[in-house]
């Protein structure tokens, strides 16, 4: 039971980490990261819940789509174990604390500015004035 706010801690992350890759793809290309739903960026199918489970579905899937069977970026798996991990190591310095919201919101912009900067060499406006803005009011 001592373990179980690092496991939801860590499924946070991963969940966290799930959406960032949402942001990482479409940000650049200025869409909408909350519609349409999730789908595979070679075939354009919708993804199930069932194939949306962050670590899990990837490994089960081998990397590939379930229906094209194309390869699913690595960058995918990365983003959410780094985000997870992250999000862990900032529990373990602070503890169950209000202070781990803040550090969870600044973690995840960066993680996303990262990720998009080291593909296109941006960093979108949402996330650098977003983040100027959330840094003021934390």
């Amino acid at each position: 039971m001592e373990h179980f706010p690092s496991i939801i801690i860590f499924i946070l992350g991963a969940m966290v980490g799930s959406f960032l890759n949402v942001c990482i793809v479409r940000m650049p290309q200025e869409k909408s990261v909350i519609f349409p739903r999730s789908h595979c960026v070679h075939c354009k199918k919708q993804i199930p819940w069932y194939d949306n489970i962050p670590f899990v579905s990837f490994l089960l899937l081998r990397g590939r789509c379930r229906f094209c069977h194309e390869r699913i970026s690595f960058r995918y798996f990365v983003v959410e174990l780094v985000t997870a991990l992250l999000f862990l190591a900032i529990y373990y310095f602070f503890g169950l604390q209000w202070i781990l919201i803040p550090y969870f919101v600044l973690v995840a912009g960066l993680i996303a500015a990262s990720f998009i900067d080291i593909e296109h060499r941006i960093i979108p406006d949402e996330i650098s004035l977003g983040g100027i803005v959330v840094g003021l009011i934390f």
